[in-house]
């Protein structure tokens, strides 16, 4: 299997480059609706392929098993037959196939026959052994054994994102994260002290420092926030949309720290007397996230889960720390209002 092992790996170092340039640099397919079922084709290919980096160079397949090994190929030569039938329509409202791209596939064709043409001379002999699975490394060089197997991984491990991706593409939008405290005080004294920025770290568990950057707050003053994670201080910024005294704070914030899963976001603050001298105090934010299908991912399954959580307990220690003298309720995931509290396109609404 040695001609085969180098084959596959040239051929699959050029499909790598045809998958980051032209699929998702050039074309970006994973952005395209149309595009959802040729994606799919490449999501199994590319399992396909990772299968064949491990087993090719490695393992041989005789007797009754052979048949196993020939299914593999037949497999993908069967997958890339409908990738060839659906790019027609993946690709019409692109004009077609870039012609570097199409040029790409006839050499990776041309490749591909070559490579199984050295497949079958080297394993036509393993049909008439007796049935076994074996495991016999090509003689190749240890380290192309061991960039086959890295490519392997790394043809799994894409696959498993491109797969993420299209699921979560089909999934509602996360709901905004709302909270909402009832607190004895007045509006005036409420909003003074929420909106001191000098105070405000002391409260709000999502921030360790905030620093304003106008001589005075209103809409349109800019504000500089860090958070300190363990060893690392996340960096970032916001701005007043809307600054009505008592009554309601719109902001937009931001963060360009690459270590930052948050992007950009908008939420506002509420302020709203409910009589007997009780005051509602009741935040409601959303956000996009960085790192492609896995931010949104880890953003579904654990981040946002613990910023609601960490929303709804500044809340409670705002409510004790500041408020002891009368009896409060912290709403938190029951208390969220519907998602179309923000308008179309994620600004804020009203």
């Amino acid at each position: 299997m040695a001609t085969a092992s180098f084959l596959l790996a040239v051929v699959c170092l050029l499909g790598a480059f045809d998958i980051a340039y032209f699929h998702w640099h050039r074309c970006r397919l994973g952005d395209r609706a149309e595009s959802r079922a040729e994606v799919w084709i490449h999501v199994a290919r590319g399992f396909i392929y990772a299968l064949q980096l491990a087993l090719v160079p490695n393992v041989q397949f005789h007797g009754a098993f052979y048949a196993v090994f020939i299914a593999l190929f037949v497999a993908d030569i069967g997958v890339a037959m409908v990738d060839v039938a659906v790019e027609p329509a993946s690709r019409r409202s692109q004009g077609g196939l870039p012609a570097g791209e199409y040029l790409m596939h006839i050499v990776l064709s041309v490749l591909v026959g070559a490579y199984l043409h050295a497949i079958a001379l080297d394993s036509m002999a393993w049909r008439h052994l007796p049935s076994a699975i074996v495991y016999a490394p090509a003689d190749v060089p240890g380290w192309l054994l061991g960039t086959l197997g890295l490519m392997g991984a790394g043809a799994a491990f894409v696959a498993v994102i491109e797969g993420l991706a299209l699921v979560e593409q089909r999934l509602p939008r996360p709901a905004p994260i709302h909270v909402r405290v009832r607190l004895r005080t007045t509006v005036e004294r409420l909003w003074e002290l929420t909106q001191d920025h000098r105070i405000h770290p002391s409260w709000d568990h999502r921030f360790s420092r905030i620093a304003m950057l106008g001589e005075v707050v209103q809409t349109g003053t800019a504000m500089r926030y860090e958070k300190d994670l363990l060893v690392a201080t996340i960096r970032g910024f916001g701005r007043y949309k809307l600054h009505r005294p008592c009554r309601q704070s719109t902001f937009e914030f931001w963060s360009e720290d690459p270590r930052s899963l948050i992007r950009r976001g908008v939420g506002l603050w509420l302020y709203r007397a409910v009589g007997g001298g009780v005051v509602e105090f009741s935040t409601s934010y959303t956000y996009e996230v960085r790192w492609g299908a896995l931010g949104r991912w880890f953003d579904r399954a654990v981040f946002r889960p613990l910023f609601q959580r960490a929303t709804e307990r500044s809340f409670r220690r705002l409510a004790e720390r500041y408020f002891p003298e009368g009896a409060s309720r912290v709403a938190g995931a029951r208390g969220r209002k519907p998602v179309h509290f923000l308008g179309y396109g994620g600004e804020p609404a009203g």
